[in-house]
């Protein structure tokens, strides 16, 4: 990670700007990764729910969004296994989201979904979208690389929550 965008983080934090600080984060991947559709998801183990805490699509994905977990392949990979998904076609993301038919819609058929794992527990995911085929053999180098501001990604909500 170069100086600057360390610089470009930390800036974004003190200035208390969780938005500003995700932007940061999806400038940072997408210059490894081609990306359509941003999003930033919290994982409610307890109540089996997903809460979208940033959104680059807010019409479509509005921030604050709730969505049932269901019980699948992704589900399973991911939440409970704690590895990356990476799909590349709108029939792999069919099979495991019930929404692809607005993913289709939006011209997205590729995903990367990174899991970030506090104490053992996924606490969110973080969501990369774009066209068909875009991950193929893809490095997820970066996401390793960006990892501790993932973590912080999420704590923010709570720390915003508790100030209040």
């Amino acid at each position: 990670m170069t100086p600057f965008i360390q610089r470009a983080l930390v800036n974004s934090l003190r200035k208390v700007s969780a938005d500003l600080f995700f932007e940061v984060l999806n400038n940072e991947l997408a210059k490894n990764y081609s990306i359509r559709l941003f999003t930033l998801t919290e994982i409610d183990h307890l109540g089996g729910q997903a809460k979208r805490i940033y959104s680059s699509a807010p019409k479509q994905y509005p921030i604050g969004g709730y969505k049932q977990i269901e019980t699948n392949d992704w589900s399973k990979q991911v939440l409970e296994q704690g590895e990356a998904f990476i799909a590349n076609t709108e029939k792999a993301l069919s099979e495991v989201f019930f929404d692809h038919q607005l993913i289709s819609s939006m011209g997205l058929g590729a995903v990367i979904n990174w899991p970030v794992i506090v104490e053992g527990k996924v606490v969110g995911t973080v969501n990369i979208l774009s066209s068909e085929n875009s991950y193929l053999d893809c490095d997820l180098e970066q996401f390793e690389a960006l990892y501790s501001w993932f973590v912080i990604a999420f704590l923010l909500p709570v720390l915003r929550e508790s100030s209040l």
